[in-house]
């Protein structure tokens, strides 16, 4: 029968060698870096993200970071920037996913150009009863962003919560 300092010993010897031996197969050398292995690179678009035959277009997805959730009920108000102003195409209230129930844009309608989504988060915040100082630091949103190339699929996450917001290009 063992003791319980030897079974202690014997299981620290076991999560050692469980580490060692796990280093050794990430790095794939035993232990060592290969001498011949080119440093990373940074990933490469390899060019526009193919739908498995769906037509390029815009979609949306917008998170309230402030409850953690889909945007769902939030009213957004799109626009097309045209002769030194933004003209509406249409307003949507974002769905229990966080996404508008259409692309914003697909077939005839996706041209090139630039474009707005102003959400109305005070609008939202008073609706979920959220309890914020008022005035709201944030109250219409705007986000502004360019369509050049309209063989590609173009997404658009949206965070924001109360104070701040955040956007990029997805796809």
């Amino acid at each position: 029968m063992h003791s319980t300092s030897t079974l202690a010993l014997s299981r620290r010897q076991f999560a050692r060698s469980g580490l060692v031996l796990g280093a050794s197969a990430l790095t794939g050398t035993g232990g060592a870096m290969a001498a011949d292995m080119p440093p990373a690179a940074p990933a490469r678009a390899s060019g526009p993200i193919v739908l498995h035959g769906a037509s390029p277009r815009l979609t949306m997805h917008a998170v309230d970071t402030f409850h953690g959730s889909a945007a769902t009920g939030l009213r957004i108000d799109f626009s097309r920037f045209d002769s030194g102003a933004y003209v509406p195409i249409r307003s949507f209230v974002v769905n229990a996913n966080g996404r508008a129930d259409e692309p914003l844009l697909i077939d005839d309608s996706y041209r090139s150009g630039r474009y707005e989504m102003l959400l109305h988060v005070d609008e939202y915040f008073a609706a979920k009863g959220s309890r914020l100082p008022r005035p709201a630091f944030l109250s219409k949103v705007p986000v502004r962003f360019q369509v050049v190339n309209t063989a590609e699929h173009i997404h658009l996450p949206i965070q924001f919560g109360p104070w701040s917001y955040t956007y990029s290009r997805g796809s």
